[in-house]
């Protein structure tokens, strides 16, 4: 019969933990290109209304 081997439950926490940070850090990334392409969106279609 075939012996389980646990590894340590660190090891799992600091991917995790990783996998977490990376995500959050793209998501913001994200959100600051939206707001950036909405911004200029606006500025667009402001100059385009305004005619000048």
């Amino acid at each position: 019969m075939a012996t389980l081997t646990h590894q340590p439950p660190a090891e799992h926490d600091v991917r995790s933990l990783g996998a977490v940070i990376a995500s959050a850090v793209v998501l913001v990334a994200l959100l600051v290109g939206a707001a950036g392409v909405l911004g200029s969106v606006i500025d667009l279609a402001g100059w385009a209304v305004s005619g000048s």
